[in-house]
């Protein structure tokens, strides 16, 4: 598990619809993760949390709409 792996899964994401679209229907991070383990990802939810908050520094508006939608339907508590 690792951050390293985290950032290479966001980068990812980032620009693969498709890749998106595979966590859709998730809701909660059990599920989430053996999606990204299943596409040879490895890594925690406080690892994931850890990068997105550095990524999102800075912020003060957030959108409902764009690539991270799908990451804000997952109940991360």
């Amino acid at each position: 598990m690792s951050i390293e792996s985290a950032n290479r899964f966001l980068e990812a994401v980032a620009y693969d619809e498709t890749l998106r679209d595979r966590f859709e229907g998730v809701t909660n991070p059990d599920d989430f993760l053996k999606i990204t383990e299943q596409l040879g990802y490895s890594f925690t939810t406080d690892e994931l949390m850890a990068i997105v908050k550095e990524q999102s520094q800075g912020v003060i508006v957030r959108r409902s709409t764009g690539i991270w939608k799908w990451l804000r339907n997952v109940s991360w508590v």
